[in-house]
């Protein structure tokens, strides 16, 4: 298998499966759709990738199709070893077929690899809007089913337009049911976000990632890379790196909202990230903040959602409508502390805004973070650090007859295999996620008791689920001489989070 180099950091699965799918000798053109937002790195981990293997890689640029065509030309004669101009191509189909043909046969001469990224595909298919076509007809051709030719060839189509991208093999698309691999990159996860700026104490990892997320193209933007780790320190990184008018990151959110071709109506779609960010998540009410049916919004919903702005939560116990999430830290942040304080920030008062959203900072910020990597958590180190055998974390409701209410479950982990919103799936984890100053307590401890017994009463087996607190800022006394005599209770702090320390049980 293909190395991958030193200076790729992390995308270790990435790069295995790009990999893999490069250096197959299955016969025949196979194709890799690879997605996902800006600045997550594609270009540079698919750049390193051809020029490990010897294949070609070929940025697009938004032009007109004769210009697309001539700087392939220039791409593909390069590759070749030929001057610039030295290639000249009539339409697509004329230079995908001559490429393709080309590259098979430099492979019999063991000469380069037949691979071809075709990066930012979408500015070339916006231009010529029957290149997916064109390439239906090459699969079709010289693909694993057809008679053109046995030689294996790889092409890989990148974008960062989501919507675009995660379209191509879905439907009646000319491509569907011939992609090989497809693939969307994502922002680093919380733990490798960490490494990745370098920070050291891991409650300042925390507010940076709740704040700014795991996007590493992020790093390149700011004026000051290194975050102080003392406890003021976020906030001083943050009025000079983000508040500030004259920084990227400061309107970021609004340039990543018009990337997407299908995201036209900005104003309509502003509106919505705001009222979800402040904490709306039922379409009905997201309608009538905006004065709009709900009906009317589905469309636009879908959009912000295969963009990957927002994510849909599901209950796991309940079958009801899923909650609607922010799911991108800079769009939140854009939407509760830009664009809320714009006209003082333009003036220059950063570090009084910083100040006065403290509030909106911890309640609407950290705490929904917290509680989302708390579910990653325990979805991805939760067995291998704390022994829990859970399959699927995240939000859950539960009736109580004995209070009237429902109560709110910050992260419920069923048992392997059990399918969320079936009777009797199994519990194997209840569990608090809390991100405010005062550290939670042997209050919380009983409501997770009380909610486990409900649990059971209802007909999820949960009699050993173990009861977990997560906390941004410790735990009381009381609660941790408890814990340290029963084996059905986890405290889990930051440190435990990021793996600084292993999680204790009796």
């Amino acid at each position: 298998m293909l190395s991958k180099p030193d200076d790729v950091f992390d995308r270790d699965d990435e790069w295995a499966d790009l990999a893999d799918f490069t250096a197959s000798d299955l016969p025949g053109l196979r194709i890799a759709i690879v997605y996902g937002r800006r600045r997550q790195g594609k270009s540079y981990l698919l750049r390193r990738l051809a020029e490990a293997a010897g294949g070609l890689y070929h940025l697009a640029t938004e032009q007109t199709e004769s210009i697309a065509l001539r700087r392939f030309a220039d791409s593909f004669a390069t590759w070749l070893g030929q001057p610039t101009g030295a290639l000249a191509f009539n339409d697509w189909e004329h230079a995908l077929t001559y490429a393709t043909r080309v590259m098979a046969d430099r492979r019999h001469e063991g000469v380069g690899a037949p691979m071809l990224v075709l990066d930012e595909f979408p500015y070339l298919a916006h231009t010529t809007p029957g290149l997916p076509s064109i390439v239906q007809a090459l699969y079709d051709e010289i693909g694993p089913g057809g008679t053109g030719g046995r030689t294996p060839l790889r092409l890989v189509l990148c974008g960062s337009a989501i919507s675009v991208m995660a379209d191509l093999l879905s439907g009646t698309k000319a491509l569907r049911g011939r992609g090989a691999l497809e693939m969307r990159v994502t922002p680093f996860g919380f733990r490798d976000a960490r490494s990745y700026w370098g920070i050291t104490d891991p409650n300042t990892a925390f507010t940076h990632n709740a704040l700014i997320g795991g996007t590493p193209g992020y790093r390149e933007l700011v004026p000051v890379p290194r975050i102080p780790e003392d406890p003021e320190g976020i906030g001083r990184w943050m009025v000079r790196n983000v508040l500030r008018p004259t920084v990227p990151l400061f309107d970021e959110a609004n340039r990543v909202i018009h990337e997407d071709p299908r995201i036209r109506d900005t104003a309509v779609y502003s509106s919505l990230l705001a009222a979800v960010a402040a904490g709306e998540s039922a379409p009905a009410k997201i309608g009538g903040l905006l004065g709009r049916p709900t009906s009317s919004l589905s469309y636009q919903l879908r959009m912000l959602e295969s963009a990957g702005f927002i994510e849909r939560r599901h209950d796991l116990l309940l079958d009801r409508r899923p909650a609607i999430a922010v799911a991108d830290p800079v769009m939140r942040l854009h939407h509760l502390v830009i664009e809320p304080y714009l006209a003082e920030l333009e003036a220059g008062r950063a570090a009084d805004v910083w100040h006065d959203a403290q509030h909106t900072v911890k309640s609407k910020i950290l705490g929904p973070h917290l509680e989302a990597i708390a579910a990653e958590w325990t979805v991805r180190y939760g067995r291998r650090e704390a022994g829990l055998e859970t399959g699927g974390a995240g939000p859950a409701t539960l009736p109580c007859k004995e209070h009237r209410t429902s109560h709110e479950i910050d992260v419920l982990g069923l048992v392997r295999g059990a399918r969320p919103r079936t009777a009797g799936a199994g519990v194997a984890f209840v569990a608090e996620a809390k991100a405010r100053d005062r550290p939670p307590g042997i209050e919380q401890l009983r409501r997770l008791e009380h909610i486990r017994e409900l649990l059971n009463r209802s007909g999820h087996d949960a009699a050993d689920a173990p009861l977990g607190l997560f906390s941004a800022n410790g735990f009381t006394d009381e609660v941790r001489a408890e814990a340290l005599h029963r084996q059905d209770v986890l405290l889990i702090g930051m440190e435990h989070l990021y793996g600084d320390a292993p999680v204790e049980r009796a």
